[in-house]
């Protein structure tokens, strides 16, 4: 999906996305002299980057060639092998309650990958939890639910017209999956709420949210408020941040939304306040 509010941008791509920093650029022009789509230039004392060819380079010898550091990748490959030996590792700091959790993006948008790492996880006794839009084939959680603990799913509009303006998508698919994990997952299913105030904080949306999950009989919402740390990531990846237009929600709302959900019958946790 593609959500207007999005803190990690640079997560949508399926492809690690060039990240341009322009306190860090000096205007020195290696970078251009060395992209051999001719896809970055200098004028009027400003870089300039034509991004339909980033997506499809193999090489990033701009990045090799950026001196002062502000031309970077936001991720990189790493082998199985090598990420699980990095998580052995740190095994040992993260206390009795401690685990492994996959975000994104959508981490079951790599599905051989994940399945195979949650699959170690598991058969080495690590606690494992996943975060997911539920945009995604219902083959996708088919094949990890065997190796995950808990899942946080997003139910981010009941309205299925405002979710498509929102975010790219409609919500029948993540409806779908939403209502089959509550069958036929064994572990802890938490539904979350990105709340951006003038798109899902309506006392409509909530009630709707509400109704859904007494259909599915899972009894926890943890609300996400909207905040703007992303911003900067937009301007790394020239792209507009629309999400500045909606304000952070106030703390009278969020308990006012927390009192809905408790008198339901429903647990409802706010920010980082869910019980792990």
């Amino acid at each position: 999906m593609n959500c207007f509010w999005c803190c990690n941008p640079e997560g949508i791509s399926p492809k690690p996305a060039l990240m341009y920093s322009v306190s860090k650029c000096i205007l020195c022009g290696e970078c251009a002299g060395k992209c051999e789509h001719h896809a970055i230039n200098i004028e009027d004392g400003k870089l300039n980057i034509s991004r339909s060819f980033c997506l499809s380079c193999e090489q990033q010898n701009c990045i090799d060639e950026c001196y002062s550091g502000a031309l970077r990748l936001s991720g990189y490959e790493i082998s199985l092998p090598k990420l699980y030996g990095i998580i052995r590792r740190d095994r040992q700091y993260w206390g009795s309650e401690g685990g492994l959790t996959l975000t994104g993006g959508e981490p079951l948008l790599q599905l051989d990958f994940v399945k195979s790492l949650l699959q170690k996880c598991h058969e080495d006794y690590i606690h494992t939890a996943i975060e997911t839009c539920g945009n995604i084939p219902w083959n996708n959680f088919q094949e990890v639910i065997p190796y995950l603990d808990w899942i946080f799913f997003d139910l981010k509009n009941s309205d299925s017209n405002l979710h498509l303006k929102a975010t790219s998508a409609d919500n029948k698919l993540i409806l779908e999956n939403a209502k089959r994990l509550s069958t036929e997952f064994p572990g802890r299913l938490i539904f979350r709420i990105p709340l951006i105030p003038g798109f899902n904080d309506s006392e409509e949306n909530i009630n709707s949210v509400i109704s859904f999950l007494k259909d599915t009989g899972r009894k926890e919402i943890n609300i996400l408020p909207l905040h703007h740390l992303g911003r900067e990531k937009y301007q790394m990846l020239q792209k507009s941040y629309t999400g500045g237009s909606h304000p952070v929600p106030v703390k009278e709302s969020l308990e006012t939304i927390r009192k809905m959900f408790n008198a339901s019958g429903v647990d409802c946790y706010i920010g980082s306040e869910t019980p792990f």
